[in-house]
């Protein structure tokens, strides 16, 4: 499954560069020593950055959650603007009779953010040692499961390629949740 996973992160390689550079630049915030600066080596780490095994758990959460976070909120704003023109709307073509390639553009971004969200598996693995361990109180543990759930879910899913479906499920049904959500907000 590594070839599919390697495929698919290089089909996708503006979300994934980013993704490894936002884990980075967490890396360096949360002082955590980066053992392999490459963003994208053909391996199980394309999109990561191979780091020390974390034992703070703060920096664990951090490095896990924060390109998560941004990837998503990037990849939105894409894959709003790019879905709506192009399947809700049909701006398939400009007023001049070519192929409006700036909404497709933006439709494989925002799928190529969405597609790189989750952390590694072992950062999700040590992720889930530090919040569950025994050291972690009981308000800590209920306050972060469900985010932790979606990263390590995530995590697995990346690995064998099942989150470029759903990002490209997602930009089909993202305009019809729109076209639903804004009558009620107006």
């Amino acid at each position: 499954m590594t070839v599919l996973y390697v495929i698919i992160k290089y089909f996708t390689v503006i979300g994934t560069y980013v993704k490894a550079f936002f884990e980075h630049v967490c890396c360096r915030l949360y002082e955590v020593l980066i053992e392999d600066g490459r963003y994208i080596p053909a391996n199980e780490m394309c999109g990561h950055v191979d780091h020390e095994i974390i034992k703070r758990r703060g920096a664990s959460f951090g490095v896990c959650f924060f390109p998560f976070l941004f990837s998503l909120i990037i990849g939105m704003i894409f894959l709003s603007a790019g879905s709506m023109n192009v399947y809700y709307l049909g701006e398939f073509f400009t007023k001049s009779g070519y192929v409006n390639i700036v909404n497709f553009i933006f439709l494989w971004l925002g799928v190529s953010f969405l597609t790189n969200l989750f952390p590694s598996v072992e950062d999700a693995i040590t992720l889930k040692g530090l919040l569950y361990g025994e050291n972690t109180n009981l308000f800590v543990k209920i306050i972060a499961s469900p985010i932790f759930a979606v990263l390590y879910c995530g995590a697995y899913l990346e690995k064998w390629g099942v989150t470029f479906v759903t990002s490209v499920a997602f930009s089909f049904v993202l305009p019809s949740i729109y076209a639903h959500i804004l009558p009620v907000i107006s």
